[in-house]
């Protein structure tokens, strides 16, 4: 995505975001969103088509999203700036200020194998104190690890696996 893009996604998702007047309503209203662009799934073609002019896109947004709700107006708004195209990194920036007024941490842990709940548990338990922070955990299985984990939270790497630490031998040695 383009830089100019990326600016314009975040200025409209804090546009929605400010709607809520509190987090409870910031849940609310990214649920809603997620409902809106899920259920505009199906034409999404048709709604990213230049040629299409946006009064027969708003008309497909009326029929498949019934309600008459905040999510759905914003969706409007979108296709009448000609901008509908940033949908989906909207949704990423709203749910980035969601996770900031909630304090909530994004985890991505990549395993060797799969975990066990009970790992999973404890995992989750350490990285809420060492983040001092609520996390959320996303785990994805990668067998060129090897063995152990890597954790990515935003910049932060914390690689635990054997390829990690063969990497880092081999560049020691390497360097001498």
């Amino acid at each position: 995505m383009k830089a100019n893009s990326s600016v314009l996604a975040k200025r409209y998702a804090k546009a929605y975001d400010s709607l809520a007047q509190g987090n409870a309503l910031a849940k609310v209203n990214m649920t809603l969103f997620k409902d809106v662009l899920s259920a505009l799934k199906p034409a999404e073609n048709y709604l990213n088509n230049p040629t299409i002019p946006s009064s027969v896109k708003l008309e497909i947004v009326s029929k498949l999203c019934s309600e008459n709700n905040q999510a759905g107006n914003f969706v409007k708004t979108l296709i009448s700036a000609g901008r509908y195209y940033l949908s989906a990194e909207i949704e990423k920036e709203i749910q980035n200020l969601l996770d900031m007024r909630l304090g909530i941490k994004r985890v991505t842990v990549t395993c060797a194998e799969e975990m066990t709940e009970s790992e999973k548990i404890r995992l989750k338990n350490y990285l809420s104190k060492y983040f001092n922070s609520v996390v959320e955990l996303d785990f994805n299985t990668d067998a060129s690890l090897l063995s152990g984990i890597t954790v990515r939270c935003g910049d932060i790497l914390i690689d635990g696996s054997a390829s990690g630490r063969l990497k880092q031998m081999a560049k020691i040695l390497t360097e001498r």
